[in-house]
């Protein structure tokens, strides 16, 4: 069961790492089709890190679901996810 100190932990270690450290966490999930609840948490809080940090995360959310199909890179002034 996941709870609120959990998600409160995961949401304050993902605000500490750069935006570059986040792809890079995104980017170990490509191509795992296993699911749990702690893995959709840990995907809806990093996609909102992302989204926080201004990053446009189209390219891979379209504001419901996350696509893990394929690696994501920065585009060159860090604001915008890309396919890798």
């Amino acid at each position: 069961m996941v709870t609120k100190e959990y998600f409160d932990d995961l949401q304050k270690k993902m605000a500490n790492r750069s935006v570059e450290a986040l792809v890079e966490e995104f980017n170990q999930q490509v191509g795992n089709t296993g699911w749990t609840s702690i893995r959709g948490l840990h995907d809806s809080v990093l996609i909102d890190t992302l989204i926080a940090t201004g990053v446009d995360v189209s390219a891979v959310y379209d504001g419901v679901t996350i696509s893990f199909k394929r690696k994501i890179t920065l585009n060159g002034d860090k604001t915008r996810v890309i396919f890798a």
